[in-house]
């Protein structure tokens, strides 16, 4: 974390912009092979960190947030290292595409409050 400028109700909302954008992009650049691959896989990844995420935008809230970083950590780096592997002889639309979403992981981690999210309000 390098400075908390992302609480965690907005990194949520974000998460599921993550999702959205892999799938858009995905289906709107017209990828194939691996560059599609790629970008399913983190948008699958994604969704269920989103959903297994102990924090508001979570369903089942089984992974605490701070864990939530790590495997964000660990899936931005992948989603660039995977590009520049598989894609890095071809650089086009759907490397950049795919590199900026990793990169956009890789900030996410660097900027969010991965402290522990305060306890809901006690009911009135």
């Amino acid at each position: 974390m390098l400075f908390p400028l992302i609480g965690v109700r907005l990194h949520g909302w974000l998460d599921d912009l993550v999702v959205l954008t892999y799938l858009l992009g995905a289906f709107g650049l017209h990828l194939g092979g691996g560059a599609l691959a790629v970008a399913l896989a983190g948008a699958t990844m994604h969704f269920l960190l989103t959903r297994f995420t102990n924090y508001p935008q979570g369903t089942v809230k089984v992974i605490p947030f701070r864990v939530h970083a790590f495997i964000e950590l660990t899936e931005g780096a992948g989603v660039v290292a995977v590009t520049i592997g598989l894609l890095g002889a071809a650089p086009g639309p759907a490397h950049l595409f795919l590199l900026l979403l990793g990169l956009s992981q890789l900030a996410a981690f660097s900027f969010s409050d991965y402290r522990t999210p305060p306890p809901p309000p006690a009911a009135a």
